[in-house]
C-alpha cells in the first residue's frame, strides 16, 4: 500500500515533457527581454544602422554623379571626337570634383561620429560650388545637346539628378548627427557600475602622548633620525633638560620630562643621543 502512494505522489510531482519545454522557452524568453533591453545594445544597433545608412546613401551618391559625369563631358567636348586629347580629359572632370566632394563628406561625417559640430560657411560653399557646377554644365548640355535636338526628358533627368545628389550631400550630415544622438541617449541610459571605495590603509599606531595636546601641523619638526615626531614645545622641554645635565638624556629622564611610556622614551633618547 504504501509503494502505491509513493508513485502516486512521484507521478503527480513529475513534470511532463510540455511543462519542460515551456519553462526552457519561458528562461529564453526572460534572458532575450534582458539582453534586447540592454542600452548598450542599443547603442551597438545605433552604430550599426548608421554605417549601413551612410554607406547605402554612398553608393546612390556614386551612381548619382555616374550620370552627372556624362552631363559634365557632353558640356565640354560634346562637339569634339575621340581623337581630341581635350574628348578624353572632359571625362575626368565631373569625377575629380566628385571626388572633391566625396572628400569633403567623408571628413565632415568622420568629425560628426566624434560629436563635433561642422557649421563652417567655408564647407557649406565648397559644397555649393561643387555641386552648383555640376548643375550648370548638365542644364547646359541637356538644353544645347551636340545632336541639336532637345529631349525633355534628359532635360528632367539632368535637373533634377543634380539637385538631388546636392540634397543628398545636405542630408548626409542630419543623418550622421542624428544617429550619433541616438548612441548618446543610449548610452547616457547605461547604469555605471557603482564603484565601492578602496579603504584607506591604516596608519601606524603611535602611543600617544599623555596630558600633551595635539599639535598643529607646522608645529611639528621630525627628529634627525626616522621615529617619533614631537612639537617644538616638547624638543625645546628635552634641550633644557638636556642642557641641565649636561650629557645625554637617559629613558627615565625623557619619562620624567615627557610623561611617556617607557619603550616611546627609550626611542626618543636613542634618537637625542644620536
Amino acid at each position: 500500500m504504501f509503494g502505491k502512494a509513493k508513485r502516486h505522489n512521484d507521478s503527480s510531482t513529475a513534470e511532463t515533457r510540455r511543462v519542460r519545454g515551456l519553462r526552457a522557452q519561458l528562461h529564453e524568453a526572460h534572458d532575450v527581454h534582458r539582453l534586447a533591453a540592454d542600452p548598450l545594445l542599443g547603442a551597438v544597433r545605433a552604430d550599426r544602422f548608421r554605417v549601413s545608412v551612410t554607406r547605402s546613401m554612398w553608393f546612390f551618391l556614386a551612381i548619382g554623379l555616374g550620370f552627372t559625369t556624362t552631363g559634365v563631358h557632353d558640356f565640354l567636348a560634346g562637339h569634339l571626337t575621340a581623337a581630341d586629347p581635350m574628348w578624353w580629359g572632359a571625362w575626368l572632370v565631373e569625377p575629380a570634383l566628385a571626388g572633391i566632394l566625396i572628400t569633403l563628406l567623408r571628413w565632415e561625417a568622420e568629425m560628426l561620429s566624434k560629436g563635433l559640430a561642422v557649421d563652417h560657411q567655408a564647407v557649406t560653399r565648397l559644397k555649393r560650388v561643387l555641386l552648383g557646377a555640376t548643375l550648370v554644365t548638365n542644364v547646359w548640355s541637356s538644353l544645347r545637346p551636340a545632336s541639336g535636338s532637345v529631349d525633355a526628358g534628359m532635360v528632367f533627368l539632368h535637373v533634377v539628378i543634380p539637385v538631388v545628389v546636392y540634397l543628398l550631400a545636405e542630408v548626409m550630415p542630419v543623418i550622421q548627427q542624428r544617429c550619433n544622438t541616438a548612441r548618446e541617449l543610449a548610452l547616457a541610459s547605461t547604469p555605471h557600475p557603482a564603484v565601492e571605495p578602496v579603504p584607506d590603509e591604516p596608519a601606524p599606531a603611535v602611543e600617544p602622548v599623555s596630558a600633551v595636546p595635539a599639535p598643529a601641523p607646522a608645529d611639528v619638526v621630525p627628529i634627525p633620525r626616522p621615529g617619533p615626531r614631537l612639537p617644538r614645545h616638547l624638543l625645546a622641554q628635552l634641550d633644557a633638560k638636556t642642557a641641565e645635565t649636561g650629557r645625554p638624556l637617559t629613558a627615565e629622564e625623557v619619562r620624567d620630562v615627557l610623561n611617556v611610556p617607557a619603550d616611546y622614551a627609550a626611542r626618543i633618547a636613542t634618537q637625542l643621543a644620536a
